[in-house]
């Protein structure tokens, strides 16, 4: 990957069974296009095309991002191919087209480590996820238009017969990162529900140090829950089943008997791109008392953001963490064996989550166990208060999941490092980027994953 590349998005394609552009779909909350851009960003091109037709307009999302028009119509993507690298001056380029939402940033990665290759299953080429030398494949393209062949199969099998790019066998295990959007139904059969999200990060490993790589974390987003236009709660969750999870709430919090008493639920997308597809508006059939709801809800102690109104009071402004020493990766990796040991009640029961907060001499300066992994950081952070601790010099070790709400307690008293047992979300990600913060996960044995922040 250390070879220079441009990235070309064929994002220009018309599809009539589609019904709309498919370029612009809903993916995960964004279009899907800058899903692509994203991820084709993330593997460091020096610059990303994108094939577009004449109607289609993109917002070029980085200084690297050129928009480039097919020069004719109908030709499909070697046209639009073609148009790009009638402009490209790269040696090769990386192609991902604008409708393989679930190809991994992963696997084009070993692509571009492999050099010039094209995937294959079974006796058909993968020409949408391949990496080309960009002189040679203008040459054949051109000449495969001038005799009326538009075929990308067949102009990779004349690439192939020349020497100029090597095929790559797709392993069964790699298939569905193939799969393709060809109607509007696909995109609820390819994504049913928005389970994780892929980032880049550096994995560590004794034997070898750091290395780039990619990896897939647990999505949490906050929903809010309006009900007859009024909000009544935002939880933290793992988005999908949205519907089903406010009929469930609003039952159990006998807000509605049935759920014949709701009239409509609907996801409101006119929102800024942050909260898009977070808000549900609940019509119940009649008038409903809140009263007892709110008030229940707003002050639950059971869960660090369930009692937020609304979703941009969830986002509070806490002051990023100043810069200081970096802590060191054999510090870190000494934490889960001086935490466990410290477990005196879980070695009894077996089902407490712990937090402990560790000098940078590995020392435990205090380790509280608690059944909801908040109570037991609030307890934490409730004894460093009392005892006025100085929490920009210490590591936070949490036993469990790394949430959004644990990152957010941590910032909210300065703590520079947050390392876990168990996997971030991808919104406890997102935070500890914005807020300075080292995020550390799967630490076990002998290594860890770092998504943000800088160890020594």
């Amino acid at each position: 990957m250390s070879d220079p590349f441009d990235a070309i998005l064929l994002a220009g394609g018309k599809s009539t069974r589609f019904g709309s552009d498919k370029a612009f779909a809903d993916w995960r909350g964004t279009p899907l296009w800058e899903r692509q851009v994203e991820k084709l960003r993330l593997l460091g091109p020096e610059q990303i095309w994108i094939s577009a037709n004449e109607s289609q307009e993109f917002e070029e999302t980085a200084s690297n991002c050129r928009v480039v028009r097919d020069e004719e119509s109908e030709l499909g993507p070697a046209g639009g191919l073609l148009s790009v690298l009638r402009r490209c001056e790269a040696d090769r380029v990386l192609v991902l087209g604008v409708d393989l939402p679930l190809m991994s940033g992963e696997f084009l990665a070993s692509l571009l480590e492999s050099g010039i290759v094209a995937p294959k299953s079974r006796n058909f080429w993968e020409p949408l996820a391949a990496v080309y030398p960009a002189r040679e494949l203008r040459t054949v393209i051109e000449q495969a238009l001038s005799n009326g062949e538009r075929k990308l199969q067949r102009i990779l099998d004349v690439m192939h017969t020349s020497g100029w790019i090597e095929s790559r066998p797709v392993e069964d295990s790699e298939r569905l990162l193939f799969t393709n959007l060809n109607s509007a139904n696909d995109l609820t059969a390819i994504d049913p529900n928005r389970f994780d999200d892929e980032i880049r990060l550096e994995r560590f490993r004794i034997e070898k140090g750091f290395a780039d790589d990619t990896d897939f974390v647990a999505a949490e987003e906050p929903l809010e829950i309006r009900v007859n236009g009024q909000s009544v709660a935002v939880m933290m969750r793992t988005p999908g089943h949205d519907e089903e999870l406010a009929t469930g709430f609003l039952y159990t919090e006998s807000v509605i008997e049935s759920a014949g008493g709701i009239e409509s639920i609907t996801h409101l997308e006119d929102l800024d791109r942050e909260s898009a597809g977070n808000t549900l508006e609940v019509a119940l059939e009649g008038e409903a008392d809140l009263s007892e709801l709110t008030r229940h809800v707003f002050t639950s102690s059971s869960c660090g953001v369930c009692g937020k109104a609304t979703i941009d009071s969830v986002f509070q402004q806490f002051p990023p963490v100043e810069p200081g020493e970096p802590f060191s990766t054999e510090l870190i990796l000494a934490l889960p064996d001086r935490l466990r040991a410290a477990q005196k009640t879980f070695d009894r029961t077996g089902g407490l989550h712990a937090s402990g907060l560790f000098s940078r001499d590995g020392e435990l300066l205090v380790l509280r166990e608690d059944v909801g992994r908040h109570n037991a950081l609030d307890k934490v952070i409730g004894y460093g208060l009392r005892s006025k601790l100085d929490f920009s010099n210490v590591v936070l070790l949490v036993s469990g999941r790394i949430s959004f709400e644990l990152m957010q307690k941590s910032l909210s008293v300065g703590i520079p490092v947050l390392a876990g047992i168990s996997a971030p979300s991808s919104l406890a990600v997102k935070l500890a980027r914005e807020s300075g913060q080292t995020l550390v996960g799967f630490l076990r044995g002998n290594g860890f994953n770092l998504y943000s922040g800088a160890l020594e």
